[in-house]
């Protein structure tokens, strides 16, 4: 059985379609767990009218306690030999579970993952549709080394292995790690870099079938804020995490880290927040600079991070530069792809 943890609060508009995308999964041996944290809105009453016409679901209601907290509670009443996380506000493809099951039990894996995808809800029927969406995808089986460069990486796909929602767990491994209260918007890596510590190998299926249904009021579209600024305090708890002998884990969270601090610092600057970035900047510098210095980041990486560290104009230059060069990809609401010079 695969526990489903659904986090909810103040989700009313949404929160019926999050639902029914679950209903709807090929896989049918669910144990959904719909946790209300605390919503002032009528979402509790919604998810009490679901457990009411279908006893695969169990409702627990809560005092407000954050998406962390809703989620270790989630994993507290959890009975099934897996678990997944769901955001209430998103949806799921019909195949998704399964494709994840499938994959967890086609040998020795402690995770399977399959690709999340940043859409607006009018989007997704293109890949709803698809009946056999994830089915014959491409695979790709990840070491510990594989997963722990992906989290700590730069590239695009980096969020795919940080977000805990396009992934199945064993619920031992799960419930081994408890989410991190935090003002971060940083809980998923904390949380999945410790597991990633403790796995062997994960499945990866190359399929689009999670939806990350995009607000317009999402914290993910707001400009510099707290939760923004955390991330480098995220990075530095990460680094705390990695065992000393793991030196490379160490380098690859260094280089990430101080790579934060520079585009924080950078972002920050003439906002509410540029005193308490540089005094975390600071601070962290201090603390890790005679590690980083002997880390096994490579010299032109290591020297460039510390040129743009110590000379500040040289980073802004660099931002524009690659402002000017860089083509971004952008998603219309229509699903079509297109290529924007800047």
């Amino acid at each position: 059985m695969v526990s489903v943890i659904v986090t909810v609060y103040n989700l009313e508009k949404c929160l019926e379609s999050c639902i029914d995308s679950i209903l709807a999964s090929t896989y049918k041996d669910l144990e959904i767990l719909l946790v209300d944290d605390g919503s002032k809105d009528q979402s509790g009453a919604i998810c009490d009218k679901y457990a009411e016409s279908d006893n695969r679901f169990k409702v627990i209601h809560k005092e407000n306690g954050g998406l962390s907290d809703a989620r270790n509670t989630g994993m507290s009443h959890a009975t099934g030999e897996y678990i997944m996380f769901v955001d209430g506000d998103d949806l799921i493809h019909p195949n998704m579970i399964q494709v994840l099951v499938d994959a967890m039990q086609s040998g020795d894996y402690d995770v399977s993952m399959v690709q999340g995808i940043q859409l607006f809800e009018a989007d997704c029927e293109k890949y709803m549709s698809d009946k056999e969406l994830g089915l014959a995808s491409n695979h790709k089986i990840l070491t510990q080394r594989d997963y722990m460069r992906g989290l700590l990486g730069t590239s695009n796909s980096e969020f795919q292995y940080i977000v805990v929602w396009n992934k199945l767990y064993k619920s031992d491994l799960a419930r081994s790690v408890q989410f991190r209260k935090t003002k971060s918007v940083s809980e998923d890596l904390e949380w999945s870099l410790q597991i990633g510590l403790k796995i062997n190998k994960i499945h990866w299926v190359e399929a689009w079938m999670y939806f990350w249904i995009q607000h317009p009021s999402s914290i993910t579209h707001q400009g510099m804020s707290l939760g923004q600024v955390e991330r480098i305090n995220s990075y530095l708890f990460s680094l705390n995490n990695i065992p000393q002998e793991e030196h490379t884990y160490r380098s690859w969270c260094l280089e990430k880290l101080y790579k934060v601090m520079l585009h924080t610092r950078y972002n920050a600057k003439g906002t509410q927040y540029e005193d308490l970035v540089r005094s975390l900047v600071s601070s962290a510098y201090k603390t890790t600079v005679k590690e980083y210095l002997k880390s096994e980041i490579s010299f032109p990486k290591k020297s460039g991070l510390m040129i743009f560290y110590h000379l500040p104009m040289t980073y802004k230059l660099f931002m524009k530069l690659k402002a000017r060069k860089v083509k971004r990809i952008v998603r219309s609401r229509s699903g079509m792809l297109y290529v924007q010079e800047d």
